[in-house]
């Protein structure tokens, strides 16, 4: 699933602002981060979703993810994860507590 659907360059956006380790980087050093931040969220969500897509779905999960149609995609989950939306917001919290600890 894109990051921009989900929010994540705003979330990650937020968290290094929050973050004062970082004041004072340099913006390639920062953009550095975020880049890595981006790819580890990304990673977790995804790991989400696969661990709780149903198992009789997955096969059309999979067949959706290669097509490339990430609004199909996102309908899906929310069509056949239950509680998606609370599932990933859950993963983005635990996410910043752990960065943010």
């Amino acid at each position: 699933m894109k990051k921009e659907e989900l929010g994540l360059e705003d979330f990650i956006d937020k968290m290094v602002s929050e973050k004062r380790e970082f004041e004072g980087l340099e913006p390639e050093v920062i953009k550095q981060i975020k880049n890595d931040l981006l790819s580890r969220i990304e990673d977790r969500v995804n790991a989400t979703i696969v661990n709780n897509i149903p198992e009789d779905k997955m096969p059309e999960f999979e067949k959706l993810s290669e097509s490339g149609k990430d609004e199909e995609v996102q309908a899906f989950c929310e069509e056949n994860i239950p509680d998606f939306a609370q599932l990933i917001a859950s993963e983005l919290i635990a996410f910043r507590q752990t960065y943010l600890a």
